[in-house]
């Protein structure tokens, strides 16, 4: 029996394909066209449309398996790689398109593998990117270098510039950001970087512009929508947002990521019952501990539902036991429930810290008056609106500096408010702030301080962990910290990649 082989384009589309009517070589230079201006969606369609026509041209269907990479369909582009290999025509660069079609299937092995020695700008890319998934940073890093040398490339340069980014190296990333504004200063790539830099310095109107920039360039994508989105919902412009997110949903309708952003904008505008509506009778399609999830939960909360709200609010805690939302509304739906004693075992710990935010102090003093709790009256005293409101403003200063990577000002705020009582989650800011100072047996004291006040936290588990990673010292401590941290929270993707990094670094 003949095996199907796939290019991913509906049947039904195919009768309603664009330019149908022009021939083969005008819709493949129309393909070409598309795909420099970096519309893949059109060129994906008037390649399918050619193929209609020519269906074992070798150029069509090459550019056809590069036009599914880019749009990230890794069976798509398989489809048009073993239909090119039927044609009997070799294509230059299969190898590559083999190992980032693997990469895509998260087998970064097997994309090292099919790389061999390819030393072109396009191969040191990719394998870079499979040495990151495989945790080894340090060849990773090695690989982007070497291609950043051999010549221009704006995909190398995006890939090097986000690991920058996510590593918290931002000069190094803005750095690398510069060099794809001189490279292709219009690219989507360069575009949508520049807001994510500006977003992750708290710039946020610097942001807004080059996310605006980004979608009047590329009005099909619906990443920098919901970037801009979210850049209007940290302004308290909600409709705005909204607006965004419900063009992003015509063009991605079955995209998570606009559902989920859309009920946040709900829950923030009170819509409880639309939320409610909305999502009833999916409760055990809900992933515990999502946004949308628990976005669920609180409008049965606020509806009165509040048994059914403890319930998910507690698989919630669970999945992500080091998350002080998903703790902080089970502590309010036991509050709604009834069970007092269960509110303030929950919420007491929270609101323990100096840096707990008004709603976790009110509902931890409900709680405590509830069970007669002593520490009533000093939570009601540090809701005193002049002291809440001084207090607030240190803590923001704090967490400005740290988005800023001002480390000698977070270190200086943080250590002003640990005179308000030893706290471990200032603590943790302190070590993270004199790690990034490159003072690491400081952060490791701090971290370790931490850790002492609460052993069992996958947070500080973490925390103790990644200071000695990044300061390079006691990696086997280190290692034995981030495993621990991985099984008290192992759906944590950010533990599981720091993780990787310290097996690597062990050897």
């Amino acid at each position: 029996m003949n095996r199907i082989i796939r290019l991913a384009i509906p049947l039904a589309v195919l009768g309603a394909l664009p330019g149908c009517g022009d021939s083969p070589e005008t819709l493949l230079n129309k393909a070409r066209g598309s795909f420099a201006a970096q519309d893949y969606q059109a060129a994906r369609m008037q390649l399918a449309s050619a193929l209609l026509k020519q269906p074992d041209n070798p150029e069509m269907l090459a550019l056809m398996a590069r036009t599914q990479l880019r749009l990230g369909d890794p069976d798509g582009a398989e489809g048009a790689l073993a239909r090119l290999a039927q044609t009997g025509v070799k294509s230059a660069g299969l190898p590559r398109m083999k190992a980032e079609i693997a990469l895509l299937r998260k087998k970064p092995e097997d994309a090292l593998a099919l790389l061999g020695n390819d030393a072109s700008i396009e191969g040191w890319r990719i394998r870079a990117q499979a040495q990151l998934a495989m945790g080894d940073d340090d060849k990773a890093a090695q690989s982007f270098e070497r291609g950043m040398a051999a010549g221009d490339d704006i995909r190398l340069a995006e890939a090097y510039a986000r690991y920058k980014l996510v590593s918290n190296d931002l000069p190094g990333a803005a750095a690398i950001h510069e060099r794809m504004r001189r490279i292709a200063p219009k690219s989507y790539e360069t575009l949508v970087l520049g807001g994510d830099l500006a977003a992750a310095l708290g710039r946020t109107d610097r942001a807004i512009d080059a996310y605006r920039q980004a979608i009047d360039a590329y009005p099909d994508r619906v990443a920098p929508m919901l970037a801009l989105a979210n850049q209007y919902d940290a302004k308290g412009k909600l409709e705005d947002a909204a607006r965004l997110v419900e063009q992003a949903g015509k063009i991605a309708p079955d995209d998570p990521a606009v559902e989920a952003l859309k009920y946040q904008l709900m829950s923030e505008k009170g819509e409880w019952e639309k939320i409610r509506l909305g999502l009833q009778g999916r409760e055990s399609d809900l992933e515990p501990g999502s946004g949308l999830q628990m976005t669920y939960a609180e409008a049965l909360l606020r509806l009165g539902y509040a048994e059914q709200a403890r319930v998910l609010f507690n698989r919630a805690v669970l999945t992500l036991p080091g998350n002080p939302y998903s703790r902080m509304m089970l502590g309010e739906a036991q509050l709604a429930s009834g069970d007092a004693d269960g509110a303030w075992a929950t919420l007491g710990p929270l609101a323990a810290s100096t840096l707990a935010r008004p709603e976790i102090l009110q509902s931890a003093e409900k709680a405590a008056r509830a069970v007669g709790a002593p520490e009533a009256g000093s939570l009601r005293a540090r809701l005193e609106p002049a002291r809440l409101k001084a207090n607030m403003a240190l803590i923001g200063q704090g967490e400005a500096a740290l988005t800023r990577r001002d480390w000698p000002r977070a270190l200086a705020v943080y250590g002003r408010l640990l005179q308000q009582g030893h706290d471990p989650e200032v603590l943790k800011r302190m070590a993270l702030a004199a790690s990034g100072l490159g003072r690491a047996p400081e952060a490791i004291g701090y971290a370790d301080q931490a850790l002492a006040a609460l052993p069992d936290n996958p947070d500080y588990l973490y925390l103790a962990g990644l200071v000695r990673l990044n300061g390079g010292q006691d990696l086997a401590a280190a290692l034995r910290l981030l495993e621990a941290a991985a099984t008290a929270d192992p759906r944590n993707p950010v533990i599981a990649r720091d993780l990787k990094k310290a097996k690597a670094a062990a050897g």
